[in-house]
């Protein structure tokens, strides 16, 4: 289980939030005492990771090939 403050969890929301819905509980303190577990959605499967590549974000894995192609896109190269 992670751990953190609500003045953590005030600064740092989106992070924590991402790391519920990767999997983790989440457990809230305050002065030292627990007042919340957060817990992940029976049932709701951790986001897919996609690639980013030349600023977008691709729907698909890529293949070594197409990410070449990316690569070279974004040196300048065509």
């Amino acid at each position: 289980m992670w751990s953190v403050s609500v003045g953590e969890l005030s600064r740092n929301t989106r992070h924590c939030l991402a790391q519920v819905r990767a999997g983790k509980d989440l457990e809230i303190t305050e002065h030292g005492g627990t007042i919340v577990v957060v817990r992940p959605a029976h049932g709701q499967e951790p986001p897919r990771i996609r690639p980013r590549i030349g600023g977008h974000r691709s729907e698909r894995p890529l293949t070594a090939e197409e990410i070449d192609v990316e690569l070279a896109r974004g040196l300048g190269e065509r």
